[in-house]
């Protein structure tokens, strides 16, 4: 049996979502520089504007926000999330558990 070939192209996103998220990645790249900057006293700015902890957590945010935006678009998790549900929801899961597992051989390891 022989399947009905489309001769109509896919129709994608194209180029321009992946340049503005090019362009999104770069702005927030250049925002964390900035925040490691601004809390160094050797930084950009000379002296420490803002404290460790807020830096940090700026920066934490910022890097949760690239690591979405590349997951849902580079990934293609946006458009395919419904087939990889089953898969991420258990491996984070176990990925976890095992950390909760070993954390006492890498204290104990840590100790000697």
């Amino acid at each position: 049996m022989s399947q009905a070939v489309s001769s109509e192209p896919h129709a994608g996103a194209g180029v321009k979502p992946y340049v503005v998220i090019f362009a999104a990645l770069a702005v927030f790249t250049a925002v964390s520089f900035l925040v490691n900057s601004a809390e160094r006293d050797d930084g950009l700015f000379g002296r420490e504007v803002i404290g460790t902890g807020a830096g940090f957590t700026i920066i934490l945010g910022v890097a949760v926000v690239k690591a979405v935006l590349v997951a849902m678009f580079f990934m293609h998790l946006k458009f395919d999330w419904s087939r990889f549900y089953f898969i991420i929801i258990p491996a984070l899961i176990l990925g976890t558990l095992l950390v909760i597992v070993l954390l006492p051989d890498i204290v104990l390891a840590w100790h000697h």
